[in-house]
């Protein structure tokens, strides 16, 4: 391995501890373990987030990792993500933003052809919302109001290990591991008011829980030739149930105004508490012409209904469904740099699992993103989207919100020997 490459990777890894899951403001997040992002690296989110049954040998697939037999290079991926978001309601309109590091990648080939393994640190779910309620108290004289603020921060990551194996010809399966970790915080803070008075403390319900456990899933695919550098991929996942081990820590406490304590009472301390994930299965199927374009679509079916922390009529069953393309106009073009780069165009629609006011939630997307290669084969990588979510009905938030990821791949053979005859 190049010393250079190499310090930059060590460096790069001991930036990840400033890896953080809190890049999406969003009062979705305050249901469950938060908003659940998604699993995919920047050229697979720049493609409308397809991955399941799209190979490629020039970056990590962590969506189906049966697909990284097709990674015969050592690579490193990372990469950053901004979300700019607007709020609308019936009360007003806000905007928020957020800049973080999004995910670390490497892979590298332990057989080649035959063996590829991968290891990297993504978050899996993001808490982070402030939002107010009133509520005038019924039959009260004087109209008492309550106000509350709910607050909610931190979210889980993943250190994943995952590993692709070639049964035979095309045939190939993987397996991936997942260490999730994290804590995840709410709060809720009460005070009243009325035309007479208005109180002189705040009474705050403080919650903070923190998980720590492992789960799994694994991966198939197959791929079939159609003509000379024409082939047909098909790929399939499923996330085994698993049910996640945590510490719960619950108390009531008293504040000024100024929000300094002045009594606290403990309810919960050090409790054992479970949270369940839902069985998840995932269908893709791609079209490839080498070196030229790719389509592909995915399908992702979450059985949320089987967890049993939430009555079954407070969350449902969801749907993911994902298409896109990229396109190299000229992979071999020496007069014009551009024709060498890939671009990438997409769709996503995605179902949130959890029920507001009775409502459901859908999020859309419109995806773009470019690869522009770099010395040898590694890639400077870029990918945005355009979303929309919610409704301004039934009290609720509708949310317009643009994403933007750009990172780098580097591809090598880090490992190889070099022989002197």
């Amino acid at each position: 391995m190049n010393i250079q490459k190499f310090g930059s990777l060590v460096f790069t890894l001991l930036l990840s501890g400033c890896l953080s899951a809190q890049s999406i403001n969003s009062p979705y997040s305050s249901n469950g373990l938060g908003e659940l992002l998604f699993p995919g690296l920047i050229h697979n989110y720049g493609a409308g987030q397809v991955g399941i049954g799209m190979p490629t040998p020039w970056h990590i697939n962590l969506q189906n990792p049966a697909l990284l037999t097709y990674n015969n290079f050592s690579s490193f991926q990372v990469g950053l993500f901004g979300d700019i978001r607007q709020y609308e309601s019936s009360l007003g309109t806000a905007r928020d933003n957020s800049t973080s590091l999004r995910f670390l990648a490497m892979s590298f080939p332990v057989v080649n052809n035959r063996w590829t393994s991968a290891i990297s640190l993504l978050p899996m779910s993001v808490v982070k919302y402030n939002t107010f309620s009133r509520q005038i108290i019924p039959g009260s004289t004087d109209t008492t109001t309550i106000v509350t603020q709910y607050q909610g921060s931190g979210g889980l990551t993943q250190l994943q290990w995952a590993n692709g194996v070639r049964l035979y010809k095309t045939l190939t399966i993987g397996v991936k591991a997942s260490y999730i970790f994290g804590t995840i915080t709410r709060e809720s803070r009460v005070r009243l008011f009325n035309t007479g008075f208005n109180t002189n403390s705040v009474i705050s319900h403080f919650e903070e829980v923190a998980y720590s456990d492992v789960n799994f899933s694994i991966g198939a695919s197959y791929k079939a030739r159609l003509g000379e550098l024409k082939y047909l991929t098909f790929g399939a996942t499923h996330n085994l149930s698993r049910t996640l081990d945590g510490r719960s820590d619950e108390h009531f406490e008293r504040l000024s105004l100024s929000g300094q304590p002045l009594q606290s009472e403990s309810i919960n301390e050090n409790v054992k508490t479970e949270y369940t994930l839902p069985n998840g299965y995932g269908l893709g199927i791609s079209y490839e012409y080498l070196n030229k374009f790719k389509v592909g679509v995915d399908a992702v079916i979450d059985s949320w209904q089987s967890n049993t922390e939430f009555d079954a009529g407070n969350v449902r069953n969801t749907l993911s469904l994902a298409a896109g393309a990229e396109l190299i106009p000229d992979n071999q073009s020496i007069n014009n740099y551009f024709e060498r780069a890939t671009y990438r165009l997409g769709f996503s629609m995605k179902q949130l699992p959890y029920l507001e006011n009775s409502r459901e939630i859908n999020d859309f997307g419109i995806n773009f993103g470019a690869s522009f290669p770099v010395s040898g084969y590694s890639s400077l990588d870029a990918a945005l989207k355009f979303g929309r979510r919610g409704t301004t009905q039934d009290n609720l938030i509708l949310e317009n919100y643009f994403q933007l990821s750009i990172g780098a791949t580097i591809n090598d053979r880090w490992f190889r020997k070099i022989r002197y005859d």
